[in-house]
């Protein structure tokens, strides 16, 4: 069992390339995926506390900033 943050994005036509963006949200290591969801973010062994999710998501809206990307995450325990 892990968990995990799991992240879906909706794009605004006509800002920064969707390409640009997904470099922006690997880089504080979410992974991209194929599916239902755009991304993945595995906290390890780590249980987060809402602390963390909270920073996480202040890190997202920071690097989305100026994108016009909308986002929604959900966190919970999955198993791996």
């Amino acid at each position: 069992m892990g968990w995990k943050t799991f992240l879906i994005m909706y794009f605004k036509a006509g800002n920064e390339k969707a390409s640009e963006i997904v470099k922006k949200v690997e880089s504080l290591g979410f992974e991209c995926t194929i599916g239902p969801v755009d991304f993945v973010y595995d906290w390890r062994n780590k249980v987060p506390t809402k602390e963390d999710i909270l920073e996480l998501a202040d890190k997202l809206v920071k690097v989305l900033d100026g994108t016009g990307v909308m986002f929604n995450i959900d966190t919970h325990e999955t198993p791996d």
